[in-house]
């Protein structure tokens, strides 16, 4: 992987409406891409230091476009009724498809229980979906499995305002500065490494609460 075959994948996924098919190795190929460019820094002189530090930001900047244009496709896809996932996706991009799919057919079920006024009552099951998709915690918890058993979930404190996005689990997460949130593995990630959230922890000690981020 490289700038140009980045650039490569970038104009195809912008050119054409349907997903494009990504190498399995893709993620990966991306990421030992990029820890490349880090060591290449690292050991450069100041002026090629400079160089190497625009391409890294050239870089991250076709991955996130590429990851947003993807990712767009894919929320179209399920919420059109597809029954299965087409050809061409990555593993969490899968995850992702089936998570909006299940929430658009769910909420397609209870407007049509509004509009038609049915009564049905409701199993412990949807009135769990109904609850925020993000919770704010006064101690800290360990990671805990995702109710699919598909990634784990982490608590993150955010350091600053963030635009609505969806999470690998297919929910919308309404986030402010300050929120304590529990979000899926790869998101919490994401944002740690882009300095916009920390991981959270807490003890108590003597009765009392204590409250450490990191």
């Amino acid at each position: 992987m490289d700038i140009e075959a980045l650039g490569a994948i970038l104009r195809k996924e912008k050119d054409t409406g349907s997903l494009q098919e990504l190498p399995g190795d893709f993620c990966e190929a991306v990421r030992e891409y990029l820890e490349s460019l880090d060591a290449e820094k690292k050991e450069a002189d100041e002026r090629w230091s400079e160089h190497v530090e625009d391409e890294i930001r050239s870089a991250r900047m076709k991955v996130e476009d590429i990851i947003s244009r993807r990712v767009g496709k894919i929320v179209k896809l399920a919420s059109s009724g597809m029954k299965a996932p087409p050809k061409g996706m990555l593993e969490e991009e899968e995850r992702l498809f089936e998570g909006v799919k299940r929430h658009v057919d769910e909420g397609k079920g209870r407007l049509f229980a509004l509009m038609l006024d049915e009564k049905e009552s409701e199993s412990e099951e949807v009135k769990e979906e109904k609850e925020p998709s993000w919770h704010v915690f006064k101690t800290a918890a360990e990671p805990l499995p995702d109710k699919d058993g598909t990634e784990e979930l982490h608590i993150v404190r955010i350091l600053e305002d963030l635009p609505t996005f969806m999470g690998t689990d297919g929910r919308i997460y309404k986030v402010k500065r300050e929120d304590v949130i529990m979000l899926p593995k790869t998101n919490a990630e994401i944002l740690c490494k882009r300095g916009v959230a920390e991981r959270f922890e807490g003890k108590k000690e003597d009765g009392g609460e204590e409250v450490n981020t990191r």
